[in-house]
């Protein structure tokens, strides 16, 4: 029998889990400290949203795990968290708006393989839908600076704005048909460098051209800051539509350039760290849904994590389609990926093996350690006792190799002096305590 898990799934034994728990918990504080609520869905949804028109795309259904129940409904595994966002906002027309969510949960993808990425991986998502302005995406930007910092982790965001992106595109001469295409290919412009961009692009249907006139436009950028990349994507697109269209006009070019300013200018609002955004007007998002703003975070250090450790955009025709009601409904979001952060921090990181803060010893004192244990565990001290009616040297060297931090012996010498024997396993030391004084003075540790 194959003991195993499933390839691309695993387990957490508890060093790894209690790890990934206090990632999530920082992330659920910084969250919270947003205003975003928690939210959970089913893993399974009917296999008709998953593979909707309007929801992930070609790309991402390749990778969908499909499969049919005993009454032969057509059912997936989610392969994120936004998709069931949206059928959740769709089936309650009434929430008051603006609904802003969080949500950590597993997701599935039948994908690749490799360094911080699995088939089973968690996601831990922020979104915000019914906000137009781009104070939103400005707020969530704000939120993953805090969070990394929270995290202990120094990370940048690289940030553009699809509406700019289809511009560029249609500046080099790339048709609106062709141009889902041409993202999809520029979208492995870090993975398979230029050749491999200009031949995919080929491959999609995108001429010669135009592929090498997008990619020339794109080096034209170098290593130009902030301010410079803007004022050339002014030059390229224009600031100003000649034919006098409005802004909100679809057909106006520098739509996307004006959402772009006004996020990098919420964001200096918002206390972010100028170092700490970078604009990159070739990130597309491979994701068919994303309308405007999209943005993807990475490690500063990416000796070993290369890929993007968070990512998301504003999708503001994905809700309302799935609706019905034919109108937009303004929504974007940000997913962090537990698993590679997970692993990006384990690098060199001394791992807790246990929760347990205190382990308790009966010395012949079954019912009164008992009884002391649980007075430790009224008081905040996640304690531990000995079931096996082990001896002390025993239960000592067990305690030393789970890694708990004190032990608390409780035999019939403590017993008649009110006390209980607290012993630090660090330095050895041991004192005579009431359970009060052990468990303040165990508390003072954590």
């Amino acid at each position: 029998m194959e003991l195993t898990p499933v390839r691309g799934c695993r387990d957490f034994l508890p060093e790894k889990k209690i790890t990934r728990d206090a990632i999530t918990e920082k992330l659920r504080r910084v969250f919270e400290e947003y205003g975003f609520n928690p939210l959970e869905t089913p893993a399974l949804e009917n296999y008709e949203l998953l593979s909707s028109k309007y929801a992930g795309g070609e790309e991402i259904l390749k990778e969908t795990y499909r499969l049919t129940d005993q009454g032969r409904r057509e059912l997936g595994l989610r392969y994120d968290l936004t998709v069931p966002l949206c059928r959740v906002i769709a089936a309650n027309p009434r929430m008051p708006m603006p609904f802003k969510r969080y949500q950590i949960a597993s997701v599935w993808r039948d994908g690749p393989i490799k360094a911080g990425r699995y088939r089973e991986f968690v996601q831990c998502d922020v979104d915000t839908i019914g906000a137009k302005g781009m104070i939103a995406d400005s707020e969530l930007i704000a939120l993953t600076q805090d969070a990394f910092d929270a995290l202990g982790m120094k990370a940048f965001v690289k940030i553009n704005n699809r509406k700019l992106l289809d511009a560029l595109l249609g500046k080099a001469g790339i048709p609106s048909a062709k141009q889902p295409d041409a993202i999809l290919a520029l979208d492995k412009l870090a993975k398979i460098g230029r050749d491999g961009v200009r031949s995919e692009m080929f491959e999609r249907g995108v001429e010669a051209k135009s592929a090498e006139e997008i990619l020339v436009m794109f080096d034209s950028f170098g290593k130009k800051g902030n301010d410079e990349i803007i004022d050339k994507l002014a030059a390229i697109v224009g600031s100003e539509d000649p034919a006098g269209r409005i802004p909100q006009d679809a057909s106006y070019k520098g739509e996307g350039l004006k959402e772009l300013r006004d996020v990098m200018q919420y964001c200096a609002a918002f206390g972010v760290r100028e170092d700490f955004v970078r604009i990159d007007p070739s990130l597309g998002r491979g994701l068919s849904y994303y309308t405007g703003t999209v943005f993807e975070a990475y490690l500063l250090d990416a000796s070993k994590i290369t890929s993007s450790i968070a990512a998301g955009g504003r999708y503001d025709k994905l809700v309302g389609a799935f609706a019905g009601r034919g109108e937009d409904i303004p929504a974007v979001g940000i997913s962090f990926g537990l698993d590679v952060i997970g692993e990006a921090l384990a690098d060199g990181a001394k791992e807790k093996k246990t929760v347990v803060r205190a382990f308790v010893i009966p010395i012949k004192t079954g019912a009164a350690a008992a009884k002391a244990a649980q007075e430790l565990r009224r008081m905040g001290v996640p304690t531990a006792i000995d079931l096996n009616e082990r001896g002390v040297s025993r239960c000592l060297e067990y305690a030393a190799k789970e890694g708990i931090p004190f032990c608390v012996l409780v035999g019939e010498a403590e017993l008649k002096q009110k006390s209980v024997k607290l012993r630090d396993m660090a330095t050895g030391k041991e004192e005579l305590l009431s359970v009060a004084e052990a468990a303040d003075r165990i508390k003072s540790n954590l």
